[in-house]
């Protein structure tokens, strides 16, 4: 079973990254972080002082939510086509005849395209982390201080990193569900842009606060900002993870039962 899995995996990585625009998302996050590194550097941050040498993490923090919003929407474009592509392009026969199950397929592609997710976040914060180093300074902060910059970036990027997880999650279930990429796309997109104005204008009710946006800004109670204050942490990830399992169900019963005679 393992062993099929990860030939499987491996096959649909190496399809991944043989499409040219997987190349050029890969290639522009880290141009995006440094154009946003020197873009503060030269609109007058360079007056900043590094005072305790990690103070440069300051800027990572500040970037992560945004740079993250951009690795999310590099994501949501491969989820949306890595399913649908292969209806539009005839190859699902293909596959399908194959000695292994639906289920191993559908794995497979949702495993490659969160690897593919979670490798640009690593990329992205390697080079904020560079980046920041060179234009602010590393220098050789150490104490309560630096501890609580660098554990507040790894919270923030962790924070990120769930809420890239959930709407590609989303995203590979309506490419799954309706086989268009082009669907796929533009709904993720929009829920992903508008979501969280959508879920503010609903505030007024009780149950908004079951909603998937109103629980998707991890980052808030760090902040010390939830939605409704009655919020915690804890809850906001039992409604994602609830989310992300009708998601994952619906994908994988409608897919595993869907005919492709045609």
């Amino acid at each position: 079973m393992q062993q099929v899995i990860r030939k499987l995996l491996v096959n649909e990585l190496h399809k991944l990254y043989a499409r040219m625009g997987t190349r050029i998302m890969v290639l522009l996050v880290p141009v995006l972080v440094i154009a946003a590194g020197l873009l503060c550097f030269y609109s007058g941050e360079q007056e900043i002082q590094v005072q305790d040498g990690w103070e440069f993490l300051d800027l990572v923090l500040t970037a992560v939510p945004n740079l993250m919003n951009i690795v999310t929407l590099f994501t949501i474009i491969v989820a949306a086509g890595i399913v649908a592509s292969e209806f539009s392009g005839g190859t699902i026969k293909l596959l399908l005849i194959r000695p292994y199950s639906r289920s191993q397929f559908l794995l497979a592609k949702y495993t490659a395209v969160l690897l593919f997710g979670l490798s640009l976040a690593l990329i992205m914060m390697i080079t904020a982390f560079i980046t920041g180093g060179f234009l602010f300074g590393f220098g050789a902060g150490a104490g309560d201080a630096a501890e609580n910059v660098v554990g507040n970036v790894l919270k923030a990027s962790a924070y990120g990193g769930i809420g890239l997880v959930v709407m590609v999650t989303f995203a590979f279930m309506i490419s799954s569900v309706l086989r268009s990429g082009a669907v796929a796309i533009g709904v993720s997109i929009f829920f992903l842009l508008s979501g969280p104005q959508l879920a503010y204008m609903l505030k007024s009710f009780a149950w908004t606060k079951y909603l998937l946006f109103a629980n998707f800004d991890l980052n808030s109670y760090t902040a010390g900002r939830p939605f409704l204050s009655e919020m915690t942490l804890t809850f906001s990830l039992v409604v994602l993870a609830g989310y992300m399992a009708v998601f994952g169900v619906l994908a994988w019963v409608i897919f595993a039962k869907r005919d492709v005679a045609n």
